[in-house]
């Protein structure tokens, strides 16, 4: 079935211009798992010229780390923010590591305020069973377990300031259900993100928008280090800007998008479009849309309609 959207984006636009009032991330502590690159970088970057008041990324190799840490700084100077930028080291496949990390920010009075799960684990370029048991239940550690591992820690942190929304934003992918497209050439990888997608929406059923508001988003096709890696270039896409996905998370972290609390949406849709109309009234009437489940079947078809 058609969406009936007539918009479609590949680079930023001005409803989500983060430096809108509206859009204001001013007291926010921000965490953004693989901020040291990409994707990761250009959402951080964002919450930057949102005016959060400190940015944490999040990665597993210092040099990286320390390198976009300093590189965001820059960025945050030139526009004359007053942003702290927190470059943390942690592999978030690592529950130790993970602990010691939340720990540390609880030893230092940091309440987060905002989680964008970003860092991914893409598995190999093989069939599952050809990859092995082992190496596809690594890419289910690290694209579902650590989301449960960083919601479950968001929501109950202890701390000054810690009552309040928060938000988490899960960066999915279209891999979730291009079974015939994106996903036999890397399928532990649309495996495991339907997967963490599903739990962020089973999370989303249980706890109100209010307390933790969750939205899951495909950020577009981005010419990442991990893209290059697998061998494409400039001229191997129509690539859409970076700062598309970094500026529609952080839209999504404001109350203005409570309406997707719990959906799957494109950062290429129009946020104005999707908030109006024939695609907002699906939205509200059918529980089911945006959601990870079987396609035919829906909560609505009984055992004696089948």
């Amino acid at each position: 079935m058609s969406l009936g959207l007539k918009i479609f984006h590949k680079t930023p636009y001005p409803a989500i211009d983060p430096k809108q009032p509206k859009l204001s991330q001013a007291g926010k502590t921000v965490l953004v798992t693989g901020g040291n690159g990409g994707i990761g970088l250009a959402i951080a970057r964002n919450f930057i010229t949102a005016g959060a008041r400190r940015v944490i990324i999040v990665g597993r190799g210092r040099e990286k780390v320390e390198l976009a840490a300093s590189r965001l700084m820059a960025e945050g100077q030139a526009i004359e923010s007053s942003t702290i930028v927190d470059g943390r080291i942690c592999d978030t496949s690592d529950i130790d590591a993970t602990a010691a990390l939340w720990d540390g920010l609880e030893g230092e009075g940091i309440v987060v305020d905002v989680v964008v799960m970003n860092a991914a684990s893409f598995g190999d370029a093989k069939s599952l069973l050809e990859a092995g048991r082992d190496r596809v239940w690594q890419s289910y550690i690290t694209n579902v377990q650590s989301h449960l591992d960083f919601a479950e820690r968001l929501y109950k942190q202890k701390g000054q300031g810690a009552p309040g929304r928060k938000y988490l934003i899960n960066i999915s992918t279209a891999a979730i259900y291009m079974w015939t497209g994106v996903t036999p050439q890397i399928p532990s990888y649309g495996l495991t993100k339907n997967s963490g997608t599903a739990l962020m929406q089973q999370i989303a059923k249980d706890v109100r928008p209010d307390e933790l508001q969750i939205v899951s988003i495909h950020p577009g096709s981005v010419l990442s280090d991990t893209a290059r890696a697998a061998g494409l270039d400039e001229n191997s896409l129509a690539w859409d800007d970076e700062n598309l996905a970094g500026q529609t998370v952080v839209w999504a972290s404001t109350p203005e998008a409570e309406f997707l609390h719990g959906r799957f949406v494109f950062a290429n849709w129009d946020i104005e479009e999707i908030m109006t109309g024939s695609f907002r009234m699906r939205l509200t009437n059918d529980l089911n849309f945006l959601k990870v489940g079987v396609n035919g079947l829906s909560e609505s078809t009984t055992s004696l309609q089948v």
